[in-house]
């Protein structure tokens, strides 16, 4: 079975979060009015909300992470101390 993500739109969320914050209702409420699988997604939304505004849905987050790589190094060494060496030198450097 494969899990499905689901994409909800700009407008929704924000109906949920003023659901959420205008009326008093719970979490679990405003999921189930709107179909939203989980609560824990409405609490995310209006965190976000309160934390970016209105503008708060107008940017898409995914996609290809930025940044340093971690893990295993691609580099190939010829032999142990050549390993060696070159963890030492990664290490100083940072």
């Amino acid at each position: 079975m494969s899990k499905k993500n689901n994409q909800y739109s700009k407008e929704l969320k924000l109906k949920a979060v003023n659901m959420y914050i205008d009326s008093g209702m719970s979490a679990l409420q405003v999921a189930k009015i709107l179909n939203v699988k989980y609560k824990t997604q409405i609490q995310r939304w209006v965190k976000l909300y309160e934390d970016k505004g209105n503008t708060a849905f107008d940017e898409e987050n995914r996609g290809k992470a930025t940044g340093p790589r971690k893990g295993k190094s691609k580099t190939k060494f010829h032999s142990v101390e050549e390993e060696l060496n070159y963890l030492r030198m990664e290490n100083e450097f940072f």
